[in-house]
């Protein structure tokens, strides 16, 4: 519970930071999709953010700061403590990864879970992405989730 409230902290000072600064003159990026599935009550969010600011001012040199978060979270009321949803981003490439590359897992407790990944960690995604939330710990799936960018 540490590591999630200070991994918190850490992101809230990272936007306040970047928010404070003056911006470029380059779109920022708010994408929100649903996921959904076969299973009634049972659906899942992924944001894509990027901001762009410049770190210092220009006179410094230190040019643009670019900070990305990718987000999901799911509500699987219907579904134990302890099952553990892969989220993938595809396209699909490879027949061995039917839904695309695994990019983090979401534990679920009390039927919701949530993964965040910031800027060093975080994919690119393009219009047309595609991201799957399914079971990676139980044979079969338990749970089917999908939408697109």
């Amino acid at each position: 519970m540490k590591a999630r409230t200070l991994a918190g902290i850490v992101l809230l000072t990272l936007v306040a930071l970047v928010l404070s600064a003056p911006a470029v003159g380059q779109t920022d990026i708010h994408w929100k999709i649903f996921l959904s599935g076969p299973v009634a009550d049972t659906f899942a969010t992924a944001e894509y953010d990027v901001l762009l600011a410049t770190a210092e001012p220009p006179s410094t040199g230190r040019g643009i700061v670019m900070v990305k978060r990718f987000t999901v979270e799911a509500v699987t009321p219907r579904l134990p403590d302890g099952i553990r949803l892969g989220v993938f981003l595809g396209p699909a490439i490879d027949p061995k990864d039917p839904y695309g590359k695994l990019v983090g897992v979401i534990e679920i407790k009390g039927g919701i879970g949530a993964m965040a990944l910031l800027t060093a960690d975080c994919p690119t995604v393009r219009q047309g992405t595609s991201v799957t939330l399914t079971s990676v710990d139980t044979p079969g799936q338990v749970l089917f989730l999908s939408g697109k960018f």
